[in-house]
């Protein structure tokens, strides 16, 4: 027997990749990237405030703390989407598309609001 056929025929089976999709990936990054851009913003403007009230010998608590009780909420809630079984068999793409857009609205409402507010 030629070892080309006996190769042919019983050597393990490859699985190929799903194709890329440029659109969703790209879309799937912008998405991403004005989460990280409002998260960090939110971040440093409640660090900062959290700074200048400890420094002014003001309490730091109250709507501190009740922010980041809400972004830990948040993220408790988006771990939990993200372990959930249909998203999981989602393919990489896809799914990145989706938690970006779950991700995306919220922080981005909050550092436009705060944006706002300051200016």
């Amino acid at each position: 027997m030629d070892h080309r056929a006996y190769d042919a025929l019983y050597r393990p089976a490859r699985i190929a990749p799903p194709p890329r999709r440029p659109g969703v990936v790209l879309l799937s990054a912008v998405l991403w990237l004005l989460t990280s851009l409002s998260v960090s913003w939110l971040s440093f403007l409640v660090g900062m405030t959290a700074l200048w009230s400890a420094a002014s010998g003001e309490p730091v608590g109250g709507p501190l703390l009740c922010c980041s009780a809400v972004l830990c909420g948040g993220a408790g809630m988006f771990v939990a989407v993200c372990r959930a079984p249909a998203v999981r068999r989602m393919s990489g793409d896809a799914r990145s598309l989706l938690l970006g857009a779950l991700a995306c609205p919220v922080p981005l409402a909050l550092a436009a609001a705060a944006s706002f507010s300051i200016y």
